[in-house]
């Protein structure tokens, strides 16, 4: 069994209980399928980068677990159906890098506050 990080952008137009279902559905994908769930992160609502099925913001969700490829592929045939899931991700992770989802945050904050300081110096 490998560790895997997987990302789920849902969309930001249906109710929250709704992402909460279909967060447990993932979580009960990977436990039925023999895998083991490790916890998950929910940022907040974020613009995104470009519009994604004419979407302009998406609800963030990280979910830590480990399994075999099948239950990688198990995850994507189900949020591939999923009408609330705009994006997913699913990387295997090898222990390295960032220790947390909080420095993830960190590090977006920090270049965001930079971005800042060079827009306000070119003016």
């Amino acid at each position: 069994m490998r560790d895997y990080e997987t990302v789920i952008i849902w969309s930001a137009s249906i109710p929250e209980g709704d992402i909460e279902k279909g967060h447990d559905r993932v979580v009960e994908i990977i436990k039925g399928d023999g895998g083991t769930y490790n916890g998950s992160d929910k940022w907040s609502r974020r613009i995104l980068a470009y519009p994604i099925k004419k979407q302009t913001e998406g609800i963030y969700h990280f979910l830590k677990w480990n399994g075999s490829i099948d239950v990688t592929a198990a995850i994507e045939k189900h949020l591939k159906i999923n009408e609330d899931c705009l994006r997913y991700l699913t990387l295997r992770s090898d222990g390295e890098g960032l220790s947390s989802w909080e420095d993830v945050e960190d590090q977006i904050d920090e270049e965001a506050v930079d971005d800042e300081d060079m827009e306000s110096e070119d003016q």
